[in-house]
């Protein structure tokens, strides 16, 4: 994509149903467009959640802006703005955020690390349940170095009013460093599902992730079943989804969490429904992590969900 700093536009905060077609038609409605691309992986699809719009004309890009930032489409507010280039350069620039002060969101965490660059995206990570905050996110920005900046001048910093330091690192470094130790989840057994669901009725913030154990209902027989692998992804075993599931709502439960890489619903083909369970693969190991304490236990129409690692 040509960078031309006065028609390249980034828009961040898009739904991740919206196709390419309707994400031009929407730009197109302002002016004539060079190019427009809706950042998606590669292997999967799956939109990354921001794009980029190239406008013939600097008024149209100006207008743009005016005309749609801030607009609101299903349950995001999009935000347009110009580009300085084509988005190579943001790889390996997304900090990972530990102990946010409990009431900040987006916002806040956006302008607490503003002063150290140009920021694509915040997201902050809160229980679908009650609507609380995790006090973890993610802070992606235009380029590594500002990154580096942010982390250097904020990692075991305290925000205002808060007395926790601030745990700041790259979420790349998480994948690498934060996979399942050796022998992870292999004591499972059947008794564990007794009193289940019961055990552990609210995630606690207090709880070292990876020495619980998830009660698998497949158990240890099922070698054949489900994508056990996939290079730099972490698979989630998801189950009691119910028959009517389908791939677009494992999508939308697990996007919010990281970045999925691709979802598969295990399928009766007699029945042409699903048998209840399916598989989401995430990139980074924290991610994942905090998809189980999000999602174990969490009560979808009707049905209890069940979400641990795949062994």
């Amino acid at each position: 994509m040509a960078d031309n700093s006065n028609t390249n536009l980034i828009i961040n905060y898009l739904p991740q149903t919206l196709s390419d077609e309707e994400f031009r038609s929407m730009f197109l409605s302002i002016g004539p467009i060079k190019s427009c691309k809706i950042v998606r992986d590669k292997s999967s699809g799956y939109s990354y959640g921001f794009g980029f719009v190239d406008y013939e004309d600097e008024d149209d890009a100006q207008r743009a802006i005016k005309t749609l930032n801030g607009l609101q489409m299903q349950n995001k507010k999009i935000k347009v703005a110009l580009a300085r280039h084509g988005g190579d350069a943001i790889k390996g620039a997304n900090l990972y955020v530990r102990n946010l002060p409990r009431e900040w969101r987006e916002e806040e965490v956006h302008s607490y690390f503003e002063p150290y660059g140009k920021i694509i995206q915040t997201r902050v990570l809160v229980d679908p349940n009650t609507g609380v905050s995790k006090r973890v996110g993610f802070v992606l920005y235009d380029t590594r170095s500002e990154a580096d900046a942010a982390c250097s001048a904020l990692g075991g910093k305290n925000p205002p009013g808060s007395n926790e330091a601030l745990l700041v690192k790259f979420a790349d470094d998480n994948a690498k460093k934060l996979r399942p130790p050796p022998g992870y989840q292999q004591h499972q057994s059947h008794h564990h599902s007794a009193g289940y669901s019961n055990r552990f009725p609210s995630p606690g913030p207090m709880r070292n992730q990876r020495n619980r154990f998830h009660f698998n209902p497949m158990g240890q027989g099922h070698p054949g079943q489900g994508p056990y692998s996939q290079a730099g992804g972490h698979i989630l075993f998801v189950y009691n989804i119910g028959t009517d599931a389908d791939e677009k709502l494992l999508w939308q439960l697990f996007a919010p969490c990281g970045t999925v890489q691709k979802v598969n619903v295990i399928m009766d083909t007699g029945k042409g429904c699903c048998k209840g369970y399916g598989f989401v693969t995430m990139t980074n190991y924290e991610e994942a992590e905090y998809a189980i304490e999000c999602y174990n236990g969490y009560w979808l129409k009707g049905r209890q969900l069940q979400v641990s690692f795949k062994n």
